[in-house]
C-alpha cells in the first residue's frame, strides 16, 4: 500500500512504464506522476511565557519561552511577524537590530533572538506578533484559531542597589572541646546574621577582610580552612567553626568582614570579636606540713567570665594515698558562675603522728566546659612529715610574706601564734538572710583578716581525758567568729583564754571528711549556731556534697541567681543551659520557708506554671504538685499570659506573665548525687 508519507519520501516525480501492443506491433510508454504535499494543519502556539530580566540588561528569547509547532511545516518556515515593537527596549536578531519585522522558530531555537532593556524605571515592556506557517492564515492559541496579534510580555526587575544589612552581631563565647583535643567556638546565626529581602541566604556573602590572628576558621562539613568568604546559609547550618590556636595563651580574637550580595553591593566593614576564658591553677607546687588540717587549692579563671564554666578534677596519688594520707571532697566538679574568677578546693591532710617519709600527690584539671585549660593544669602537693609535731623544712616561710613565685607551706598554729592570710580572693557562696549579719561559709571558702587571738581563743577537748584539739581555721565576721574543726569524736568546746569563765557547747563531729562550721556568739557564747537560719532542721541545711555555691535541702542542691535577673522563660533557659538544672520545685512548707530565707526575702521565680493546660498547675521538673502557697487561693482562670509563678511578699505565690514581666531573681535546683 502506497501512503502519502511513503510517496513524499520517494523521489519526485514518480514514473510508471507500460507497453502498448496490437498484436502486430509493440510500443513502450512512460506515465509520469507528480505528487504535491498538501499543508492542511495550522501552527500551534505551544509556549508564550514571556521574559524576565534586570533593568538595563539583555535577555535571550529562548524556545523555553516562545515556541510555535506545526507537524507539516519545518521550523524555518514557522514565522513570527512583529506588529508592535517594545517601547522600553530593542529586539535583536543575530546581534543586529531587528528591521525586517519578522523572525522564525529556527531563529528562536538557535537563540538568535534577544531583547535589550534601555534602562530607566520601567517595570513592564512587551511586543505583539502574529504567527504563520506561510500557507494557511491564522494559528492556534489555547485550542482556538487566532488571527489577531498576541503579546509577548517582558518583566523588568529594578536593579538591586541596597546591600544586605546586619541584623545581629554578638560576641561568640561558647567554647567546646573538639575531638582532636583542640578548642573551638561555633559561629552561628545566633551571633552573626545578615538579611536582604531580594537575596537568598546562600548568596549573602561574608567577605573576610582580615582573618583571625590567634586561630583560624574552618568549614566543619568539608574540613577546609576558610580564608576568603562564607555565606549566611553556612551560619544557619552551624558549619563555621573558629579553632583556637593551642600554643597561644590568649582569651580573645577578632575578624574583620564585609557583608555583600552577588551584584556587588557591600555594607560597611564590621568586626566580629570572639571571647573566652581559660582556667588553671594559681600555683602548681604546694608543700604542707602533715598537721596542717585543710589545704585550700586555688583555681583561677582569666579572660571573658560572663558565662558559666566548669572544670573537673582528677587526683594522681604518686606516693601519697587517698584515705590514708589525705581525703577529698566527693565533688570533683568546679563551677564558675558568671563574673566569678577564683574558686577554692579544699583537701584534708591526715595527721597520724607517725614518723614517715614525705608523700606526694597531684591534682589535675581536665574536661573543661565552656572554657579552655591554661598551661598550669597540674598542681603537685608534697606532704611533709610533722616530725613529732614540729614541721621543719628548708622551704618554710611566713604566709603573709608569700610571693607568687615561691612555694607555699601551710603550718598548723600553736596557741598565741599569728594567723595566716591565705592567698586568693574571698568569695561568699551563700546569700545571708536580711535578719542576720553572719557570713555563711561553705566548702572551698576562705576568709581573711582575723586576729592572732582568734586561733588561740577556743579549743576542743574530748570528754573525760582533757586532750585538746586546735581549730584548723578561724574566721572573723564583725563580732562573730567561725571555727572549723576536723575529728571523729564527740568533743566539748571551751574558751581557752579565760579559764575561770569557761563556756561549753556540745559539737557533734561527723567524720574527717566533713568540715563542721559553727558560730560562737561573743560575749554570749553559751551555744553555737549554724550560719544558716537556726530554726531550720540541721539535717536539712547541711551542704553535704553540693558544688561550691550550691546549698542542700530536701534532697536537692540549690543556687540563687541574682546577677542576671530574667523573666520566667529566660530563668528556665538559664537553669538548663548554664547551670545544668531546673527552675526549683517547692516540696514542702519547710522547704518554702528555707527558700524564702536564702533568697534574702526578695521575689524569685519557681518552676510552676499552667502553660500546657490553663488551671492545671505543673512543676517543670515533673514532680507531682503536693504543696502550694498561694497568696489567696489557687487561681482557676489565669489572665492571658499570667501562667507562671513568682514567690513574692512573705513567700506567697502569685501568677505573672511568663515572658513579658519585669526580671526577677530565680533559684535553680538539681537532684543531689551521692
Amino acid at each position: 500500500m502506497v501512503t502519502q508519507e511513503s510517496m513524499l519520501k520517494a523521489a519526485l516525480p514518480l514514473f510508471a512504464r507500460f507497453i502498448v501492443s496490437n498484436g502486430l506491433q509493440t510500443k513502450h510508454g512512460v506515465f509520469k506522476i507528480i505528487l504535491e504535499a498538501l499543508d492542511k494543519d495550522l501552527p500551534v502556539m505551544a509556549k508564550n511565557k514571556g521574559l524576565r530580566l534586570v533593568e538595563g540588561s539583555t535577555g535571550v528569547i529562548s524556545p523555553d519561552l516562545l515556541q510555535l509547532t506545526d507537524p507539516d511545516t519545518p521550523a524555518k518556515k514557522l514565522t513570527f511577524t512583529v506588529i508592535q515593537f517594545p517601547e522600553h527596549g530593542q529586539l535583536y536578531l543575530q546581534g543586529s537590530v531587528l528591521l525586517q519585522h519578522s523572525f522564525t522558530q529556527e531563529d528562536v531555537d538557535n537563540r538568535h533572538v534577544t531583547y535589550q532593556h534601555s534602562g530607566g524605571n520601567s517595570h513592564l515592556d512587551s511586543f505583539t506578533f502574529v504567527a504563520t506557517d506561510r500557507t494557511n492564515p491564522g494559528f492556534i492559541v489555547d485550542g482556538r484559531v487566532w488571527q489577531e496579534p498576541v503579546s509577548f510580555t517582558i518583566q523588568i526587575d529594578q536593579l538591586d542597589k541596597t546591600p544586605p544589612h546586619i541584623t545581629h552581631l554578638g560576641n561568640p563565647s561558647q567554647v567546646g572541646l573538639l575531638k582532636n583535643g583542640c578548642y573551638g567556638i561555633y559561629v552561628t546565626s545566633q551571633v552573626l546574621k545578615a538579611s536582604d529581602p531580594d537575596t537568598d541566604d546562600n548568596q549573602i556573602i561574608f567577605k573576610i577582610l582580615q582573618s583571625p590572628q590567634h586561630g583560624h576558621l574552618e568549614n566543619t562539613t568539608t574540613g577546609e580552612f576558610i580564608h576568603e568568604k562564607f555565606n549566611q546559609r553556612d551560619l544557619n547550618s552551624k558549619t563555621i567553626l573558629y579553632v583556637i590556636n593551642p600554643s597561644l595563651e590568649v582569651n580573645s580574637d577578632t575578624m574583620e568582614f564585609q557583608v555583600m550580595d552577588p551584584t556587588g553591593n557591600a555594607a560597611t566593614p564590621q568586626i566580629l570579636e570572639l571571647k573566652w576564658s581559660y582556667i588553671e591553677w594559681s600555683k602548681v607546687e604546694y608543700e604542707v606540713c602533715e598537721n596542717v588540717g585543710v589545704l585550700p587549692l586555688e583555681i583561677t579563671r582569666k579572660g571573658y567570665s560572663m558565662d558559666s564554666a566548669f572544670v573537673s578534677l582528677k587526683v594522681n596519688e604518686v606516693s601519697a594515698t587517698v584515705g590514708k594520707d589525705f581525703t577529698l571532697s566527693p565533688s570533683r566538679l568546679i563551677q564558675f558562675d558568671p563574673g566569678m574568677s577564683t574558686k577554692m578546693w579544699n583537701i584534708a591532710i591526715t595527721y597520724d603522728g607517725l614518723e614517715e617519709d614525705d608523700e606526694v600527690f597531684e591534682v589535675i584539671l581536665n574536661s573543661p566546659v565552656n572554657a579552655v585549660l591554661g598551661t598550669k593544669t597540674k598542681a603537685a602537693v608534697k606532704i611533709l612529715d610533722s616530725k613529732g609535731g614540729q614541721c621543719h623544712s628548708s622551704y618554710s616561710f611566713t604566709p603573709n610574706m608569700y610571693k607568687p613565685q615561691e612555694k607555699g607551706i601551710w603550718h598548723s598554729l600553736a596557741p598565741g601564734s599569728s594567723s595566716p592570710s591565705p592567698s586568693g580572693s574571698f568569695h561568699l557562696e551563700r546569700r545571708p538572710s536580711p535578719s542576720t549579719k553572719h557570713f555563711a561559709v561553705t566548702r572551698g571558702d576562705t576568709l581573711q583578716g582575723f586576729e592572732s587571738t582568734d586561733l588561740s581563743g577556743m579549743k576542743l577537748r574530748t570528754s573525760g581525758n582533757g586532750k585538746t584539739v586546735l581549730p584548723s581555721s578561724v574566721y572573723r565576721n564583725g563580732t562573730d567568729i567561725i571555727y572549723n574543726y576536723h575529728g571523729v569524736l564527740s568533743l566539748e568546746l571551751e574558751e581557752y583564754s579565760s579559764p575561770t569563765h569557761k563556756r561549753r557547747a556540745k559539737v557533734p563531729i561527723l567524720s574527717q571528711l566533713e568540715e563542721i562550721s559553727r558560730v560562737a556568739e561573743l560575749p554570749q557564747a553559751a551555744k553555737l549556731e549554724s550560719t544558716t537560719d537556726s530554726h531550720l532542721p540541721r539535717q536539712e541545711v547541711d551542704d553535704k556534697s553540693c558544688p561550691v555555691g550550691w546549698h542542700y535541702h530536701s534532697g536537692y542542691c540549690h543556687s540563687l541567681i541574682t546577677e542576671q535577673k530574667g523573666t520566667w522563660k529566660t530563668a528556665v533557659q538559664s537553669c538548663r543551659e548554664h547551670h545544668l538544672s531546673n527552675l526549683v520545685t517547692v516540696l514542702s512548707r519547710q522547704h518554702m520557708r528555707w527558700l524564702w530565707d536564702i533568697s534574702g526575702r526578695k521575689p524569685f521565680w519557681i518552676g510552676l506554671s499552667d502553660q500546657v493546660h490553663a488551671g492545671n498547675w505543673e512543676w517543670i521538673s515533673g514532680e507531682p504538685v503536693t504543696f502550694t502557697n498561694w497568696r489567696r487561693r489557687p487561681p482557676q482562670f489565669t489572665k492571658s499570659g499570667k501562667n507562671c509563678v513568682l514567690v513574692h511578699k512573705q513567700g506567697k505565690w502569685q501568677t505573672k506573665d511568663c515572658g513579658k514581666s519585669k526580671p526577677y531573681n530565680y533559684v535553680c535546683a538539681r537532684k543531689f548525687q551521692m
